[in-house]
């Protein structure tokens, strides 16, 4: 046994330089998240028809912005749908609301609740969010036109679900190759 480590102290490491960078306009993060927040809560409850789980799902969004989060609430989403029969609006609602929990999860998850998002990034994802979201709402109006006179399986919405989520990459990285 070899006791000579336990003598040598240990090499300490260079403390790191602070990094700051200025940025022309910067909102709070905190402000980000409490505005999806808001806005979540402003849409899904009367489409629902519950205000206890909208609440709850903005809360976590504003004091935990995680990509698990956002798995969550997909998952509450998909069981609102299919608890019931499907309506076009509902769908709508809860597709915005989801695209509008992703994106404020990639803006501010990094960040912390002092942390400051760039007014001209908050521009440019804004115009990305409206380009995405005419996309996808015409994904889901054309996809209730599919549905109509098919058979009302689960099978058949996960397949539709899929095809959304495809559709929705494929836009997405369209937008992030022509934005840039």
């Amino acid at each position: 046994m070899n006791l000579t480590g336990w003598l040598t102290p240990a090499p300490r490491r260079r403390p790191r330089p602070q990094v700051r960078i200025d940025l022309d306009v910067g909102v709070p993060a905190w402000l980000v998240r409490a505005l999806a927040g808001a806005v979540l809560v402003a849409i899904v409850p009367p489409v629902v028809g519950d205000w206890v789980v909208p609440l709850l799902a903005a809360a976590a969004l504003v004091v935990l912005p995680h990509l698990a989060t956002v798995a969550g609430l997909t998952l509450l989403a998909a069981a609102v749908v299919w608890a019931g029969e499907p309506r076009l609006v509902t769908c709508a609602v809860l597709v915005l609301a989801l695209h509008l929990a992703l994106v404020t999860v990639r803006l501010t998850g990094p960040l912390g609740v002092a942390g400051l998002v760039d007014g001209r990034l908050l521009l440019r994802t804004g115009a990305t969010f409206v380009v995405v979201q005419l996309l996808v709402q015409g994904l889901v109006g054309l996809s209730f036109v599919a549905m109509d006179g098919l058979p009302r399986a689960p099978w058949f919405a996960v397949v539709v679900l899929v095809g959304i989520g495809a559709a929705l990459m494929a836009a997405l990285r369209w937008v992030a190759r022509h934005t840039q």
